[in-house]
């Protein structure tokens, strides 16, 4: 491993812990004290679009991180922060293996494939945290589908509204000022 690559590692874990503190202190409005318009979200997946490896272990120590500054930390953490990390895995590895997408969005069924990936991804993350919440007993059986729907909907709404044209407009300036220079080191 490149030492650019464990600065890149450190940056987006830091960065995925602030977001994580906002999303479960800052703006504690949906279920069980976490934000029902998770604005991380949309950050996990542009870091995972344009950062691949390096963005898995960095949100995964990140969001770890964020479970402990935010006082949130048990034990399950550990497990279930990797739901998260599986969802914009899912919209990484869509975009990378079905032939004729780019994640700049350069096309309109680009869009339609991000909006899907997207909402295929939120499914899986949401269901491996939520339903391991439930089995750990931390979330009732009665509250599990509204938490599942919450998370999928708002995790739309964020990646929509704030990854989308983010990805749009900020992915050419990535490439360049950041990924290009990564490569050549």
């Amino acid at each position: 491993m490149k030492k650019l690559d464990i600065v890149l590692i450190g940056v987006i874990a830091g960065f995925t812990a602030i977001l994580d503190y906002i999303g479960v202190v800052g703006l504690p409005t949906g279920v069980f004290s976490v934000s029902s318009l998770y604005i991380g979200a949309a950050f996990y997946t542009l870091f995972a679009l344009w950062f691949k490896k390096e963005a898995v272990l960095g949100l995964y120590l990140g969001l770890l991180l964020g479970a402990v500054i935010s006082g949130t930390f048990t034990i399950y953490a550990l497990l279930l922060a990797w739901g998260n990390v599986l969802g914009v895995s899912i919209v990484v590895l869509g975009f990378k293996y079905i032939k004729g997408l780019n994640y700049k969005l350069v096309k309109y069924y680009d869009f339609l494939a991000f909006i899907g990936l997207v909402f295929l991804g939120q499914l899986v993350s949401s269901n491996y945290t939520l339903r391991g919440l439930n089995l750990f007993g931390l979330i009732p059986d009665s509250a599990l589908n509204v938490a599942i729907y919450g998370w999928v909907v708002g995790g739309m709404i964020v990646n929509i509204v704030i990854a989308m044209p983010l990805l749009k407009i900020l992915t050419p300036i990535v490439e360049q000022k950041i990924l290009f220079k990564k490569n050549d080191k």
